[in-house]
């Protein structure tokens, strides 16, 4: 019988021998990768709106004067009156919390800017975007706490101006045979003006507590063993390189 010949086609070839390393991208869970691109995008917004805001208290005060209708053809005096009362007011309004929207602007940019610089690291598995994301998801909780403060306080009293200014133009519009407008429609239409604001906010804090519980969801995801060991191997092999 003839010597068995080193290839036999009915046996599994061998494996090679050694240790298999997967990839980063590889070890790299499909959650973790979410995350980090929500916390890009995140961050992309909240860099945009960083921007329009510190345009709109700069200089939001001096456009909404520049822009404001001044005599209007056909427009009564006491419409107009009205008008200039609410701007006033709402001028008032931008004064008096300046420094609040100021400071709610630098907590907005902080942490638009660590979450951009923390989710493109963490992608790589850089464990210095780890803790960036993990700080950038605790200054981007407390800023939309504080902003959901912040722009309740503006809203009620914006909420006041704006019943004002629809009670005066109601009141200023011209009278015909029967004596103005029907009765009970100016309580109707403050009553739509306060529901149109009301939804408005219902929406804006509903916006705020899904951002909030993601930040608070990322914040202790990235903080977990599994994660932070995954962050530790890669500088362990980037060490080892």
């Amino acid at each position: 019988m003839s010597a068995a010949s080193p290839y036999d086609p009915y046996r599994s070839p061998t494996m090679p021998e050694g240790s298999f390393v997967a990839s980063p991208t590889a070890a790299r869970p499909q959650l973790l990768s979410a995350v980090c691109v929500i916390c890009l995008v995140m961050g992309g917004l909240g860099l945009m709106n960083s921007f329009f805001g510190a345009v709109q208290v700069a200089v939001g005060s001096k456009l909404q004067q520049a822009f404001q209708p001044k005599g209007a053809n056909g427009m009564p005096p006491e419409m107009q009156k009205a008008q200039d009362d609410f701007q006033a007011e709402m001028l008032t309004l931008d004064k008096r919390y300046w420094v609040q929207n100021t400071v709610s602007l630098s907590f907005r940019f902080l942490a638009a800017i660590l979450l951009l610089v923390g989710g493109i690291k963490a992608l790589g598995l850089n464990e210095s975007g780890r803790v960036l994301l993990i700080a950038a998801c605790s200054v981007a909780l407390c800023f939309e706490l504080g902003h959901a403060i912040l722009q309740s306080i503006v809203n009620t009293e914006m909420m006041t101006a704006v019943n004002s200014y629809v009670e005066g133009m109601l009141e200023s519009m011209p009278k015909g045979r029967g004596g103005g407008p029907p009765k009970g429609f100016t309580q109707t239409m403050q009553t739509v003006t306060k529901v149109s604001i009301m939804a408005g906010l219902a929406f804006f804090y509903i916006l705020v507590l899904l951002k909030a519980g993601f930040y608070l969801f990322a914040f202790v995801y990235l903080r977990k063993p599994n994660i932070k060991a995954l962050f530790a191997d890669k500088v362990h092999s980037a060490k080892l390189a």
